[in-house]
C-alpha cells in the first residue's frame, strides 16, 4: 500500500471510493459531506437515510451516485459525541475494513474531524495514518490518497506521510 497526497476537491477522485467526513446521523450537511451531496446527488443521502444513524467511530458505505468513485464510505468521527482521537482512529479503521470487504483497492480520505469538528489537522492526519497502518485489512489496499483542500493542508499532509 502506498500513501499519496492530492490538493483539491475529493469529489473529483477517480478511484474506487472516497471517504466522507460524516456525522453519525449520516446527514450530508456542510464541509466534505455537503460537497459529496452536491457532486454526487440525492441518491447518496437517500442511502445514508437507510443506514443511519450509526455509532460515532463506525462507518457505513453507499453508492457513489454521480461521482466518479463507485462508493462513498461514511466515517462517523463526530455527531452525538465530539471529535476525539478515539473517534478518528476507530472511524478510519472501520473505513479501511469496509473498503477491504467491498474489494476496494484505491480509496481517498479527507482528514477527518478537522472542518466542522475543529480537531487539529496535523494531529488528526497522524492518527489516521497510524490507524490505517495498524488495520490488518489495509494490506488489501493498493493506494490511499489523502486530500488537502487547501495548498497548505496538502503540503502538511506530504510532510506527515513522507517515509522515514
Amino acid at each position: 500500500m502506498k500513501f499519496l497526497v492530492r490538493q483539491g476537491d475529493i469529489t473529483s477522485f477517480d478511484g474506487n471510493a472516497i471517504v466522507n467526513a460524516a456525522n453519525n446521523h449520516l446527514q450530508l450537511g456542510a464541509g466534505v459531506a455537503g460537497a459529496i451531496r452536491r457532486a454526487g446527488g440525492q441518491s447518496i443521502q437517500d442511502e445514508c437515510d437507510r443506514h443511519g444513524p450509526i455509532r460515532v467511530g463506525e462507518a457505513a458505505i453507499t453508492g457513489g451516485g454521480q461521482l466518479r468513485a463507485r462508493w462513498v464510505i461514511h466515517a462517523a468521527a463526530m455527531g452525538d459525541e465530539p471529535v476525539s482521537e478515539r473517534s478518528i482512529r476507530e472511524s478510519t479503521a472501520a473505513s479501511v475494513r469496509l473498503a477491504a470487504a467491498h474489494g476496494i483497492t484505491r480509496v481517498a480520505f479527507p482528514v477527518l474531524g478537522t472542518g466542522v469538528g475543529g480537531f487539529d489537522f496535523r494531529r488528526a492526519a497522524g492518527i489516521m495514518r497510524d490507524a490505517i497502518r495498524a488495520t490488518a485489512e489495509s494490506a488489501t489496499l493498493d493506494e490511499v490518497v489523502f486530500y488537502g483542500f487547501m495548498p497548505d493542508h496538502a503540503a502538511l499532509l506530504r510532510e506527515i506521510l513522507s517515509p522515514g
